[in-house]
């Protein structure tokens, strides 16, 4: 018996794709495969004076390096839950590039009213590493039709979706220089590869694997994924491989299954991986495989304060980790049950507690990212 199941779009390539068609002055195609696409999509279809991007923080950070390039003027906002996570690096970039912009709320988040220019005589960028990747992401599509260099300042966190931009421009005409220090970009015009569309999503695979890592499914088909995608989050048929899953390509998808043995320890580095974070937690746990996890440092700036309310979550389920910030890591040790389970609002850690397999309030958060609310899967069997 084999499920099937239907991934949605890689929500980091439309992203992407999205911004170069709205560069390229062409519409979008409308997908409505989860919360974060069709809100994507839709706001650089639809361009209004208030763009609300709901809870995308990639949506957020998009929006505000294109509406700054524009002689126009807008206002970039989102829901509570968004208001509450830093646009500081992306504001600060675009300031610099002749943008106006002001904080309407609380400084250092949405919702920001923004004055914008062509960006014709600022050609050079100096931008905080540390915050997001998806910051230089936006500048880089953006800046690229006259030309610009983005000069990076502190440690690069989820650097992966950076080459990720990088081989999507690449592919759609630009050209791009990466070095230790900064970017380089030039495009004389998007030339949009229709097909780069149809990439389905490795970030949501990242559940199914950890389904089939715990026995929950035995074999499971994710259609229309491929290797060699060069989606930061492919590393997770590496990575779920020390727990004994192996991963078969086929003509219509990749095949996952248990067949191995799993390691009893593992450690390792997310820095660019944050997204695998919480499946992998989980999944760890319930084979009782102790772990050591570094490169967290972004998780507290995600939809929820991910590290504090993983652990949170994780003792409720009776596993007592350790975090500090930066690193999370599990020796062992149980604890007692402490109550009913809840998502916060966030849809990975959603999916984690889909892994651990208990009941738990908010699960139609995971709409944001893969909508399997209201079914038991989005899946058939064979």
């Amino acid at each position: 018996m084999m499920r099937k199941v239907e991934l949605p779009r890689s929500k980091s390539v439309v992203a992407r794709l999205a911004l170069m068609y709205a560069v390229s002055g062409e519409e979008v195609p409308i997908f409505n495969d989860n919360d974060d696409i069709e809100v994507i999509c839709n706001a650089v279809n639809t361009l209004k004076y208030e763009v609300n991007v709901q809870k995308s923080g990639t949506a957020a950070r998009f929006m505000i390096a294109y509406c700054a390039s524009i002689d126009e003027e807008h206002i970039v906002d989102g829901d509570e839950q968004l208001r509450r996570r830093p646009m500081v690096a992306i504001v600060d970039a675009v300031r610099k590039l002749g943008a106006i912009v002001e904080y309407l709320n609380e400084e250092g988040k949405l919702p920001v009213k923004l004055k914008g220019c062509d960006w014709g005589e600022n050609r050079k960028v100096e931008i905080d590493a540390t915050e997001s990747s998806q910051c230089i992401s936006a500048l880089m599509i953006v800046g690229a039709k006259k030309g610009l260099t983005i000069e990076t300042i502190g440690k690069r966190v989820s650097w992966k979706y950076v080459e990720l931009t990088k081989r999507l421009m690449e592919r759609c005409g630009a050209d791009v220089m990466v070095d230790d220090r900064s970017v380089n970009v030039s495009c004389e015009e998007y030339w949009i590869d229709k097909n780069l569309w149809s990439e389905r999503d490795w970030s949501a695979a990242v559940l199914w694997y950890g389904l089939v890592s715990v026995g929950d499914e035995q074999r499971v088909l994710l259609k229309g994924l491929k290797f060699h995608s060069g989606q930061p989050d492919e590393r997770v048929k590496e990575f779920f491989g020390e727990m004994g899953v192996e991963s078969v390509e086929h003509a219509d998808g990749i095949e996952i299954f248990r067949s191995g043995e799993k390691r009893k320890y593992i450690e390792t580095d997310f820095l660019d991986n944050p997204d695998m974070v919480m499946v992998s937690v989980a999944a760890m746990c319930r084979l009782g495989i102790k772990f050591k996890l570094t490169g967290l440092d972004t998780l507290e700036r995600k939809e929820s304060d991910r590290g504090h309310v993983l652990k949170g979550e994780m003792a409720k389920c009776g596993y007592k980790l350790g975090f500090d910030g930066k690193e999370m890591w599990w020796n062992g040790e149980k604890c007692e049950l402490l109550g009913k389970c809840n998502a916060h609002g966030d849809h990975r850690i959603a999916m984690a507690l889909l892994v651990i397999g208990v009941e738990f309030a908010g699960r139609q958060s995971i709409n944001k990212s893969y909508r399997l609310y209201g079914t038991e899967f989005r899946g058939e069997g064979e």
